[in-house]
Parts: C-alpha cells; structure tokens; sequence
C-alpha cells in the first residue's frame, strides 16, 4: 500500500539522518535494521501469501434482508482449516439503483480466517431496492503491507433489500369488494349461492330442488356456484424520493399481506413499470419486488374493468 511505503521511506530517511549526524554503532545498526525489515518481511509473509493466492477465498451474502438493516456481505476461505493472511485487501462495489446510491468500500483484513469475516457495507440497505455487490480484485500483502500478491477475485451477489409491513386496516380492500356475477363451482359441493337448472342424466339426487320440482312437474336441481368478485388494480406511486418509496413499499406490504390472506383478486401495478402481475397466495412476493427495483415489465395481467387502489407516500385513495 501507498501509504505504508510513505511511512518506511520517512523511517528510513530518519534513520538515515540519524546515522549520519550521530555517528555511533546504535546509529548504524538501526539503519541496517531499517533497511533489512522489507526483506524480512517479505520472506517471513511469502509462504503465507502463496498458500492464501492459491487456496483462494470465496464471497457471498444474505439473499433478503429489510429495509434499515446493515448489509453484509462475508468473505471466507475456500481452506476448510482456514487461512492465515498477514494482510489482505479487497475492494467491493456496490449499488443500489433504485435508490440512487453507489459506494466503494476499501476492506483491510489481517490474521486468521477460520470462519467468515463480516464486510459491512455501511447503510446502502437503509432503502428498498436491490444491492448488487462486484469485486475484480483481492491483493495479499506482507506484514508491512509493502509487498503484495494480485488475486482475480471476480465476484458478485445481489441483496434483496424488501420493506417493512406497515400496519394497515384489515378492510382496506375486503371492504370495497363487489360481485359482479357468478361462476360455476368445479367438483360441485357446498355452496350459498345456486342456479336452478332442469335435472341433466348424471346429476346428484341430493342436489334435487324438490319444492321447485313439485311447483314446475319436472325435476330442478341446485348447481353450486361462487361469486366473481371485481379485480384490484393496486397502483404503487413510486418517485424518485427514496424516502417516500419506502413508505409506499411499507403500505403496499400490509396490502398484499390482506390480499392474500383473503384470497382478493388483484394486479400490481407501478409509475415505473410496464404491465401488470396477478397476485394470489402462490405469488413470489420476492419476484415482484425484484422486478419493480429493476424495472422490469410485470406482466400482462388482465386491469381491464378493475377497480384502482392507488398507494401514495403520504395517503391513500381508491380512483374509478
């Protein structure tokens, strides 16, 4: 490293001069001690340094974690007894472009690596988004940190940073679902809503509407059926304020949490995305987000006739 070898030429340098205007063995020996140190060193760090460049070291990180929490990404050896490094180097890039933040950390790390060694990456997880982490290079040093090793350390990991839920009613939309007709139950079965249908060659006798036979001399029978209740189209508000969407990702989490806990029909929608994506309980929440953090088209989920449910930092508003 630069600065450790500014500091070895104004040691040097010190000592130099203090050889020369103060003559005395003391004066000579400590130079040659001085200008001995990088060689020793280099061959007390050497065999270390080769065994760490060529066992080499491996990357990688917590797949999800929420919005406020510190990212961490973990640096380990591929050694299963682990290595001794006198001093290693690696610089990690990470970005979080939904957000709009970037940041270098330069991490130093020296000792024994028997077990994953924490790289914090500051608050680059204080907002939603995805946190996409790249190194290209590590350097193994010397105990002084003079001499070094080039290691190609070409890796990546994203984090997918999710929101918080923020508490919302429990009828934020169970209370504003409306039945626009019926549909025909699969396998029959009990059901509160029916169709009066003539009696067809194969039909349960228990499903007989035998007061409505009698009334109409033929045989009536009930077909189960279930309502078909108006589509949500929930439209996230989302800016260019990290701040607000947050708070808009938070509101949108306690929705889908009651959309799918109620089994409501629903598409998600964005100000930054094309398209549509259905939810329902099979639904990877975590596809969704990492398709709005990316900007990726949602889909062609059928909004056509759906009610809007739109989703604002600050409030909320269902629009027709």
């Amino acid at each position: 490293m630069i600065k450790n070898i500014l500091i070895y030429i104004a040691v040097l340098a010190i000592s130099f001069s203090f050889a020369v205007f103060y003559y005395a063995w003391f004066s000579n020996f400590l130079l040659i001690v001085v200008l001995c140190l990088p060689v020793l060193s280099l061959l007390c760090s050497l065999p270390f340094m080769i065994y760490s460049a060529v066992k080499g070291f491996s990357l990688y990180a917590s797949k999800v974690i929420y919005a406020g929490d510190d990212v961490v990404i973990n640096l380990a050896a591929n050694n299963r007894n682990g290595l001794f490094c006198p001093l290693i180097k690696v610089l990690v890039y990470s970005k979080n472009s939904f957000c709009g933040k970037s940041k270098k950390t330069a991490f130093k790390y020296s000792g024994m690596i028997n077990k994953p060694v924490n790289i914090p990456l500051s608050k680059i997880g204080k907002d939603c988004g995805l946190v996409e982490t790249q190194t290209r290079w590590l350097k193994i040093y010397d105990m002084l940190g003079i001499f070094f090793i080039p290691v190609r350390f070409n890796t990546a990991a994203e984090i997918l940073v999710i929101p918080k839920t923020a508490n919302c009613s429990e009828e934020v939309l169970t209370g504003k679902q409306t039945i626009i007709g019926y549909k025909k139950k699969a396998g029959g079965g009990f059901s509160d809503d029916y169709e009066i249908r003539e009696y067809r060659d194969g039909d349960n006798l228990r499903n007989v509407h035998w007061k409505l036979s009698a009334k109409n001399d033929d045989l009536m029978v009930r077909e189960p059926s279930l309502p078909i209740y108006k589509n949500f189209k929930i439209m996230l508000m989302l800016g260019d304020n990290p701040d607000n969407n947050n708070k808009v990702l938070a509101k949108f989490a306690g929705v889908c949490k009651n959309a799918i806990k109620n089994e409501i029909p629903c598409t998600v929608c964005t100000t930054k995305n094309a398209g549509a994506y259905p939810l329902t309980p099979q639904t990877n929440i975590y596809s969704i987000y990492k398709a709005i953090y990316t900007r990726q088209n949602l889909g062609n989920a059928d909004t056509s006739n759906a009610e809007i449910h739109s989703i604002f930092a600050d409030s909320e508003e269902v629009a027709k």
